[in-house]
């Protein structure tokens, strides 16, 4: 029986094999990365010296069988947040050689459960797991499109918001680190490579969630709509850009919880949010479900990124 062939990013996470115990987990001896057009193979069980199978993926069904979540193969979606192989060291990003940097060994800490054994560690994601309200039934979204239909009557407001909607297509940590007024400036590389890493991170996991709830977009459930971007091809529940704006603001709110600016990335990411709603893209109740799941998500990411959350605090103290 023939398999679909592994997305770039599966094969590359799991080419890198992890211990993983009660207290921690810790890559094992590697050989030092080379960066070639050539992907590593991936090691048999049949092989000798291996104890254990590689961590899979947390897109795979490992406990109810089945194959890789399909969304987290899609290339053009986990491409979106390039930044310019800046701060590679910041959160420990490797690149895969076109520009994404993605924060491996954090990824791979999400893996961690309280259990001797690797495998049986890695079977459960508690974090996969998260219970966020589903969506609403088609009554419910059916008053949701009427809801965005009249948002798109309203031409003058579609149109000033158009420019913000066209940059924010592709997040960036530009988004946060201008009200902070640290764009551009030494000395805050660890805040610039946390933002990053989260923006890649919770991209990643919230693939798994609209897998999970496979939301039909609002053009497909009311054809009136006219979207003003490409409509990606992945599904809407929840809305990826308010899980991951939201968890940046929840994680440095968590690292820094006086700090005045708070206020102010909460209020850029409700305005993102809100965007892709003008944008024809997700209905408001995407919105909600994106925010609820970075605070449920916020734990999680704390301790993937733990060290990471005390080098920023060393920046602004």
């Amino acid at each position: 029986m023939d398999h679909a062939p592994q997305s770039p990013l599966t094969q590359f996470l799991n080419s890198f094999r992890f211990q993983v115990d009660a207290d921690h987990v810790s890559p094992c001896p590697q050989p030092p990365f080379v960066a070639t057009d050539r992907r590593p193979a991936m090691p048999s069980a049949d092989q000798p010296g291996i104890d254990s199978p590689a961590l899979p993926m947390a897109g795979a069904a490992v406990a109810s069988g089945g194959v890789a979540n399909k969304a987290v193969l899609n290339k053009s979606s986990l491409n979106k947040n390039k930044n310019k192989n800046k701060n590679k060291a910041a959160f420990g990003g490797i690149s895969t050689g076109d520009g994404q940097l993605i924060p491996a060994f954090q990824l791979r800490r999400l893996h961690q459960q309280p259990s001797r054994n690797a495998f049986t560690a890695a079977a459960r994601f508690t974090w996969e797991l998260l219970d966020i309200t589903p969506p609403p039934g088609p009554d419910f979204t059916r008053l949701e499109t009427k809801v965005l239909l009249s948002m798109q009557k309203r031409d003058r407001e579609r149109v000033r918001r158009l420019p913000d909607i066209q940059q924010e297509t592709a997040l960036t940590v530009a988004e946060f680190t201008r009200p902070l007024y640290i764009e551009n400036i030494a000395g805050y590389e660890q805040t610039d490579g946390l933002f990053q890493g989260i923006l890649t991170a919770c991209e990643y996991v919230g693939l798994i969630y609209k897998s999970k709830f496979n939301r039909l977009r609002p053009n497909q459930f009311e054809p009136r709509l006219r979207p003003l971007l490409p409509v990606p091809a992945h599904e809407a529940f929840p809305s990826n850009h308010a899980f991951q704006c939201f968890s940046i603001v929840f994680a440095f709110n968590t690292i820094l919880p006086e700090h005045p600016a708070t206020e102010e990335l909460a209020r850029v990411a409700q305005n993102v949010a809100e965007n892709r709603e003008w944008a024809g893209l997700h209905y408001p109740s995407d919105t909600k479900a994106g925010r609820d799941l970075a605070r449920r998500f916020a734990p999680y990411l704390r301790d993937a990124f733990a060290a990471t959350y005390n080098a920023v605090h060393k920046e602004w103290v």
